[in-house]
């Protein structure tokens, strides 16, 4: 593992391909002042081994903030190997919503058990496999990890030695508290979960109006490197690729959903479209479908729902049955 220096002072550690869990992180240096880390990893021992690498890259300028950029746990259970001093940093959506998340502990315990019962047919076997898809062999910590212990609310300018760092909470979009670190002395922004490039992004939260919207900020930037939440380094073209794909769904999951058509099918039909085919090579095509059902509970009016681990566990049920219908085809 190398961390990858993508401008002056200023790393990322990729994991390609960019699937569940594979979270990209950075690393913000001003020479012998200071240093930011932006969002650590779920599993154990990859998260350790970049803490190895950013000691190594920090020596002269100690680690003082740290960013998280959203709630999922695959951008913030790693927290406990960064520096005890350091500051850790979130939007006040994304804190709430890590409060609400089920603790390393519970995923671990039903990702083990999803091991077991993916040998099952039906609905139970869809989703114990899909779990320990999602799982990916990581290695999660055993207790809860450092909650953040700075928010925002809107933007806020982190000075990273004589480096300003412009954090803006663009969300709820993936998630209830998305935020974004742009880099703006060497162009390069840092952009959570709100870029998947190779792989098929997901609605957990919502609107998708916002997601759109943040996507033409990041493209109003115009930054040089984008680093995405999963997936490799990234420029505009990458930006409006998720962009026409989010155009997509919003108007041909609408056209199902005002038809009285169920999600699942929706998700199934759009695949199958010929408007699919310049995203079936994306990564876990399958994730439509956990957009979907947020999509279609936001357009009946109802509040996006938060992300309790039997939510993920239905949306889970939804995507091993899609895939184990797209792998029998």
């Amino acid at each position: 593992m190398n961390a990858q220096q993508i401008a002056d002072g200023t790393w990322a550690h990729l994991w390609t391909p960019g699937g569940w869990g594979q979270t990209n992180t950075g690393l913000i240096v001003d020479d012998g002042a200071a240093s930011m880390v932006i969002d650590t990893v779920w599993d154990t021992g990859r998260a350790d081994a970049i803490a190895s690498e950013n000691r190594s890259l920090t020596r002269r300028s100690p680690v003082t903030d740290v960013v998280n950029t959203h709630s999922d746990g695959d951008h913030w259970w790693g927290n406990d190997t960064v520096p005890s001093d350091a500051r850790i940093i979130t939007s006040a959506a994304s804190l709430h919503a890590m409060k609400e998340e089920t603790p390393p502990s519970g995923v671990h315990l039903f990702a083990s058990l999803g091991a077991l019962a993916g040998r099952l047919p039906g609905p139970v076997g869809a989703t114990g496999t899909y779990m320990d898809r999602v799982r990916g062999g990581a290695t999660f910590p055993r207790t809860s990890p450092r909650l953040p212990n700075h928010t925002f609310d809107v933007t806020e300018r982190i000075d990273v030695g004589t480096r300003a760092v412009q954090l803006r909470y663009l969300g709820p979009a993936h998630t209830a508290g998305d935020l974004i670190a742009h880099v703006p002395d060497v162009g390069v922004v840092f952009s959570g979960d709100l870029l998947f490039i190779g792989s098929t992004p997901i609605l957990w939260h919502g609107p998708l109006s916002n997601w759109i919207d943040a996507l033409d900020h990041l493209l109003a930037l115009d930054a040089a490197v984008y680093v995405p939440g999963h997936g490799p380094l990234c420029g505009a073209d990458e930006i409006r690729a998720v962009r026409e794909y989010w155009t997509w769904v919003d108007d041909a999951g609408r056209r199902h959903f005002d038809a009285g058509v169920e999600y699942a099918y929706a998700a199934r039909n759009m695949m199958q479209s010929r408007d699919f085919q310049p995203y079936q090579a994306w990564g876990s095509p399958e994730r439509l479908v956990l957009t979907m059902s947020t999509l279609y509970r936001l357009w009946k009016g109802e509040p996006a729902a938060p992300p309790t681990l039997l939510r993920r566990a239905r949306a889970f049920a939804d995507a091993g049955a899609l895939l184990r219908t797209m792998e029998s085809r």
